[in-house]
């Protein structure tokens, strides 16, 4: 649960958290072979090797929830096979009832400038979400509808008949890290911006949607400008006000309108005046500097 935890850590601190608890989301422990393939088994009623054509029991990636299996389907099709943990769905389930847990999450979070219920409630639903690979499969769906055409933003094919509440099979993707796409040239780091740029807030602005877990793993970067984007266990639904004032805040930010811009920003993060007012505009501002300084 912390490694999801950010932001929240003082500067001084921040990078050697995120470089240890980065570390939870894509290098933790893997499950023994006997136990994944056991199951995959539970959840197709078939042996992984009889599944696929062929299956590879060493993980390419272990994450906190589950890990990823290279395969091959029998039409020929490499895929990448999301499995749960064994045991995970009951492990996190317990956490979450686990009121000291909770506390210590909260406490991390501010709980005491926050309605607590209200948040306790929301990260019972966001860590259930993750589980539920049925449900993220939904999701692959309707950001592969909202991006179909654009030809540099890239959503992996879903398997549907490959894939369970416990197990995801998507297509098989290669690709630079972002620690390589950091040292490419200036010309298609400003492309692959762009992308992302147009991955981010299309879905907000015109679908409402947000993909709420956009850190560096989860983007291949490409040599045309291209970017594919993985794992859509977390995504929410914005509200309609909320959706109506991300409009206005391009809008105030593209248009020059100042007062514009700072009242929507007022408005997503429902604050009224003092200094949280003043740091959250600041900190919208900042995202905005492409096109406020273009």
């Amino acid at each position: 649960m912390l490694s999801y935890v950010d932001g929240l850590v003082p500067p001084e601190h921040r990078d050697a958290f995120e470089k240890t608890m980065g570390k939870l989301q894509s290098a933790t422990p893997a499950s023994p072979p006997e136990e994944i393939r056991a199951l995959i088994r539970e959840e197709f009623g078939k042996d992984a090797n009889e599944l696929f054509a062929t299956w590879e029991d060493k993980p390419i990636a272990s994450a906190s929830i589950g890990q990823v299996h290279r395969a091959v389907t029998h039409e020929g099709q490499e895929v990448a096979v999301k499995v749960h943990h064994p045991g995970i769905v009951e492990a996190l389930e317990a956490d979450l009832q686990n009121a000291g847990a909770m506390e210590m999450i909260l406490s991390l979070l501010g709980s005491s400038k926050f309605e607590t219920g209200r948040l306790m409630q929301e990260i019972k639903e966001r860590f259930r979400e993750e589980l539920n690979y049925k449900l993220e499969a939904e999701r692959i769906d309707l950001f592969r509808s909202i991006h179909e055409g654009d030809p540099t933003i890239r959503i992996p094919k879903l398997y549907h008949e490959l894939s369970s509440s416990r197990v995801l099979t998507t297509e098989f993707i290669r690709g630079m890290t972002y620690d390589e796409a950091r040292e490419a040239d200036p010309e298609l780091r400003k492309a692959w911006c762009e992308t992302l740029w147009r991955f981010v807030y299309k879905a907000i602005l015109l679908h409402g949607v947000f993909n709420a877990d956009p850190h560096p793993g989860n983007y291949f970067f490409h040599e045309d400008g291209g970017v594919t984007f993985v794992d859509f266990g977390c995504v929410q639904k914005m509200p309609k006000e909320r959706q109506d004032a991300a409009i206005r805040m391009h809008w105030g930010a593209a248009h020059g309108d100042r007062e514009m811009f700072q009242q929507a920003c007022r408005d997503i993060a429902d604050c009224e005046g003092g200094l949280y007012e003043k740091l959250v505009c600041e900190y919208l501002e900042s995202y905005f500097l492409p096109i406020t300084e273009s």
